[in-house]
């Protein structure tokens, strides 16, 4: 198979939720199509020809064609179980062979899986099919990755004195973008010694407080070159630059390309650069 063939899915073909008593069992049958379950409630036992294997509450399973499975619901209470079935008339070669695929992957704490399970069967049957058949697509590849995790955002909650700052820098360029801002006026804003301020503005946003100064001064003349006429010259006085060739050189070392070609790039429609300050150390 040509490492280009592309993944070719029909379906939903049947999908619903099914409630089993303790102590139920479903099969032995033989699949003709594929099919994933995921064990909603209760626990169970997979049976994949003579390969057993646990699927306990909240775990997926996938059942294959051509194979002769069997389940065994959880002895001791209620099982509940959500299912669909779909068909593949071609897998892209770099997802390797079916037999080498995961059969039961247990839930993890922000498992994606899930949210994706309950979309497609709340729109199986109504919602459009395009895109229910790339909600598979999606559903099999981080199956078959383990790519399954989220994690929620920590707060980015700053020290008070980089906090103070940040606020000070942002307002002043808000008011008077080209006004000049030193090392101790944003110590004395922080209320802390210019060398303190430098040591928790390196351990926080791992940059010092004037380099953060010059990232937001290029941050703002992003949006200048991004949405309005101003000439290169104009937007470099208007952020507080000594001169065009000071502000050229800064803007490439920040975001890798000249104002002029940044410009040129997204009036051709393309994406303007992320804003320097929302980056970390070890970003591209």
């Amino acid at each position: 198979m040509k490492a280009s063939t592309p993944l070719q899915i029909t379906g939903p073909t049947g999908h619903g939720l099914a409630n089993y008593p303790p102590g139920a069992t479903f099969g032995p049958r033989r699949m003709r199509d594929w099919e994933f379950v995921w064990v909603v409630e209760g626990d169970a036992e997979f049976r994949e020809e003579d390969r057993v294997h646990v699927a306990p509450e909240g775990s997926i399973v996938l059942c294959r064609p051509g194979v002769t499975d069997f389940f065994r619901w959880d002895p001791d209470r209620r099982t509940r179980h959500a299912y669909f079935h779909f068909e593949m008339k071609s897998i892209p070669a770099d997802w390797g062979r079916p037999q080498q695929w995961p059969v039961v992957v247990e839930r993890m704490e922000g498992d994606v899986l899930v949210p994706l399970f309950q979309h497609l069967l709340t729109w199986a049957g109504r919602g459009d099919a395009e895109m229910l058949r790339q909600t598979i697509g999606t559903m099999l590849r981080i199956f078959i990755t383990g790519q399954r995790a989220t994690f929620d955002l920590p707060a980015d909650v700053p020290p008070d004195p980089v906090d103070r700052a940040i606020a000070h820098l942002h307002k002043t360029l808000e008011t008077d973008p080209a006004a000049a801002i030193v090392l101790d006026d944003l110590a004395d804003v922080a209320c802390v010694t210019p060398e303190h301020l430098c040591r928790v503005f390196k351990k926080t946003l791992d940059l010092s407080p004037m380099e953060c100064v010059r990232l937001a001064r290029l941050d703002r003349a992003v949006v200048l070159l991004s949405r309005s006429n101003c000439s290169i010259g104009q937007v470099a006085e208007m952020c507080g630059f000594a001169s065009q060739f000071h502000f050229a050189r800064r803007f490439k070392e920040a975001f890798g390309d000249t104002p002029t070609q940044t410009r040129s790039r997204i009036r051709a429609g393309g994406i303007p650069p992320l804003p320097r300050l929302l980056r970390r150390s070890g970003s591209p």
